[in-house]
């Protein structure tokens, strides 16, 4: 037993889960068992994910090199192989389809498997995009997407999400970019509320990685509330989509304690009010009073994010039960 489990053993007994006759029992009953290496189970977790990095970099420089020499079956047939070979490796990892529910969250074998699923998805994308002669980027990610998200609901691993994330991003960009008709608000429009459904799904405990998921959802929200910057006649839409992220942002800091939303809250603050005042002034408002102001507002921003954070009643633990 090492020092940690030591510690939380004992603080068990601190709060009457056990008694101290039954914390003794239990580290003499440990005593004799030999803990795990940890730097053998780090050297295997560092093996897997250089084995991942490596196929998918070899497929990737293969592809590259010998391109032109491939023909479209070929290169499919190359992409397929390297996803099935990923998926394939997670498996064994996992100990057979039956292991993988019973991975244990944070365990070495948990994360190695959840990055090989990670990488699986792109190197499906990239299959997608050669199987095809039109829309490669937009046939991609949507054959990527849904195995990115299949991949996440089995093992629920941080990576997984950013590569869902990711592709989400580039399948709706893809999507709207197909329609020339399609400005910048357009774009907009269609990353905020893809930024909108993120946070909705990490706020109503659909995903695991709750904080990741709202960053994620932040910063596609953010992004896509920019784009109507890239036309003057829109730019007004910029800053009511920013302002309102802002404002959704506070006020869901005051039912989620995360820091991630005061954060997103104060960047996009911080942001889109030098941007309104310097279009707003026709440019008259120079560099520094810009700075000044967004210095002004940045200070303001975070004082709302501590009061809201002050104001919040702490959520009460439940009393634990002690040991009889």
């Amino acid at each position: 037993m090492d020092e940690r489990q030591s510690a939380a053993l004992h603080r068990l007994t601190v709060a009457g889960v056990i008694s101290a006759e039954q914390e003794r029992a239990v580290r003499d009953a440990l005593d004799g068992v030999p803990a795990a290496s940890s730097r053998t189970g780090r050297l295997v977790e560092i093996a897997g994910y250089v084995g991942g990095g490596l196929l998918l970099g070899g497929a990737v420089l293969l592809v590259a090199t010998a391109w032109e020499d491939l023909s479209r079956t070929g290169r499919l047939t190359l992409l397929v192989a390297a996803t099935a070979v990923l998926v394939a490796a997670g498996v064994l990892v996992a100990g057979g389809p039956r292991g993988i529910r019973q991975l244990g969250v944070g365990t070495v074998a948990h994360r190695v498997v959840g990055v090989l699923f990670a990488l699986a998805p792109i190197t499906a994308a990239l299959a997608g995009g050669v199987a095809v002669d039109d829309r490669e980027v937009l046939v991609g990610a949507a054959v990527g997407l849904p195995l990115a998200v299949a991949g996440y609901a089995v093992v629920s691993a941080a990576v997984g999400l950013l590569v869902a994330g990711a592709l989400s991003v580039v399948v709706v960009m893809a999507s709207v970019g197909e329609h020339p008709a399609a400005g910048p608000l357009a774009m907009g429009l269609w990353l905020f509320g893809l930024g909108v459904l993120w946070l909705v799904a990490s706020a109503g405990r659909v995903l695991r990685h709750r904080q990741l998921g709202l960053a994620i959802g932040a910063v596609i929200a953010f992004f896509g509330a920019q784009q109507p910057l890239g036309s003057s006649d829109d730019a007004v839409w910029a800053y009511a989509l920013t302002a309102v992220l802002a404002v959704a942002c506070f006020a869901g800091y005051a039912r989620e304690r995360t820091f991630v939303l005061p954060a997103a809250g104060v960047v996009a603050t911080t942001v889109v009010v030098p941007e309104a005042v310097w279009d707003w002034t026709d440019g008259a408002v120079g560099g520094g009073w810009l700075l000044l102001v967004g210095g002004a507002v940045l200070l303001a921003a975070s004082g709302i994010g501590l009061r809201l954070g002050r104001s919040r009643p702490g959520v009460p633990v439940r009393p634990v039960e002690p040991a009889r």
